[in-house]
């Protein structure tokens, strides 16, 4: 299967509006390797920008009219891009077709068969380790993920084989659109819900229809150690028999079991229950000592959608086993930036209160007796409106936490959604030691003050942590 019908579709140049997003860059990437002309323009530069201008691709700062140049034959846009944005109104006045990422993610599938991974937390990893798995299996994948995979070196990878392996995103309920044969749910939870009318029963409705639309023949994978999930598998059970379980918590189609974790990552067995016709096929029973680099029992869980995948499309145990002791990680999943006199600091994009705690939960397994600093830049006022208490609650496992104002993210200020009361907040849940970021520059000083060799300092958040978290170290060092 080749991209061809994508080339005569796209005779000109095709303009992305947020060519800066992980998401949009993926998709840019891919069309430029297949020879299509892409540009695109976004608010600022970041670490993709040069390796997209590497491969000739013309990246803008800001966002104009002039950049709907003549030989624009499509423009591309994310689902937060407004009517009034003037690249929006340029293209409408030139009569130009423009379509979101999702529709466009959605074209790409239709060359290739579609394996996608939903869910509200573990996508960009699970779906990480899912390539690999395709990788090391020989079937060659075509990869479009919401994050740097260390082993590709890029959040994207064109293949020649039959499959397309994509994170979903469900912030705008676009993934159920996407043509999906193999699918997975990996948990849902509040999230996003501003594209939900803030009705949590619409979200797990728009669950519930991706895993259903997926045709008999194929695959969904489902995390039933999370509620909402088993909740919808047991409704739904008896009239859809392509639906495999996994767990690391009780009875499953696929479980994890003997998890134990060190220095060099996870350890742990996988036992199969051949009762699923969806896995009859496999000779698979058991698989013992799969070695995984990445901390946290929620990785372990991760891992058990490649594994199902695997077992379903009769890949040899060993290859699986092999390709999960490869993976690596993806850049800002618990990224090590740097370690300054005996502090290690790490970069990850954790934004939800439930990727807070299980990132600080894998954090402990490395650090035991040593402090955890965190340094948390809330995401979005909707979401510190929406989660507040879960956000109060998250940090517990945190020694120190560091609290910066929220990002906007475009978003406008919700009563109630603030720095201060946020910090407030956490205090009430019974955290003793919170302190205020007034200003990004004040931050080594106060790492500084509250770190001492073998502490590990958590930078966490969607925003623009990430940089603050990149020149941390050098920060330190002229501290000292």
């Amino acid at each position: 299967m080749t991209f061809e019908n994508l080339q005569e579709k796209f005779r000109g140049t095709v303009h992305f509006i947020g060519l800066g997003g992980i998401g949009m860059s993926a998709l840019a990437l891919i069309l430029n390797k297949v020879n299509i002309k892409v540009q695109g323009s976004d608010l600022s530069e970041n670490y993709l920008t040069q390796s997209l201008r590497d491969k000739q691709i013309q990246y803008v700062v800001g966002h104009k009219a002039e950049n709907i140049t003549d030989d624009v034959c499509l423009v591309v846009k994310t689902s937060i891009v407004k009517d009034n944005n003037p690249e929006i109104i340029a293209a409408q006045a030139k009569n130009l077709p423009i379509m979101t990422r999702a529709q466009l993610l959605a074209l790409c599938m239709t060359q290739k068969i579609g394996v996608t991974i939903a869910g509200t937390h573990g996508k960009t990893s699970t779906t990480a380790m899912t390539s690999l798995m395709f990788e090391f299996a020989g079937l060659d994948p075509t990869v479009i993920n919401g994050g740097i995979i260390d082993y590709f070196k890029s959040n994207s990878k064109l293949g020649d084989g039959d499959y397309l392996v994509a994170e979903s995103d469900e912030s705008d309920g676009s993934f159920i659109a996407l043509p999906t044969k193999i699918g997975a749910v990996t948990n849902i939870e509040p999230e996003h819900l501003e594209s939900y009318n803030h009705d949590f029963e619409k979200q797990k409705s728009y669950f519930e229809k991706y895993i259903t639309q997926i045709v008999p023949d194929g695959l969904c994978v489902l995390c039933i150690d999370d509620v909402e999930v088993e909740k919808i598998y047991n409704k739904i059970k008896g009239s859809h028999k392509n639906l495999v379980t996994y767990s690391i918590k009780k009875e499953a189609d696929i479980m994890a079991y003997n998890i134990k974790s060190d220095g060099s990552g996870s350890l742990f067995d996988v036992k199969f229950n051949y009762a699923n016709a969806a896995l009859n096929k496999s000779k698979i029973t058991v698989l013992e000592n799969i070695h995984l680099q990445v901390y946290g029992a929620h990785n372990v869980s991760n891992s058990l959608v490649p594994i199902a995948i695997a077992a379903f499309l009769e890949v040899d145990g060993n290859v699986i086993k092999k390709s999960l002791s490869s993976f690596t990680g993806v850049k800002r999943r618990f990224t090590k930036v740097g370690q300054v006199d005996g502090v290690t600091i790490i970069d990850d994009y954790g934004h939800h209160p439930t990727e807070i705690k299980a990132t600080l939960q894998a954090a402990r397994q490395l650090v035991h007796q040593h402090n955890i600093i965190l340094v948390l830049q809330p995401h979005k006022y909707t979401r510190v409106h929406d989660l507040f208490n879960e956000f109060c609650t998250c940090v517990s496992e945190a020694d120190t936490v560091i609290v910066s104002d929220i990002y906007s993210a475009g978003q406008q200020p919700i009563d109630g959604a603030t720095q201060d009361n946020l910090i407030a907040g956490i205090k009430k849940a019974g955290h003793k030691n919170v302190l205020k970021l007034n200003n990004e520059s004040e931050l080594a000083a106060l790492i500084k003050a509250n770190a001492k060799a073998g502490d590990l300092v958590l930078c966490t958040g969607a925003g623009t942590i990430t940089y603050w978290a990149n020149k941390l170290p050098e920060q330190l060092k002229n501290l000292a």
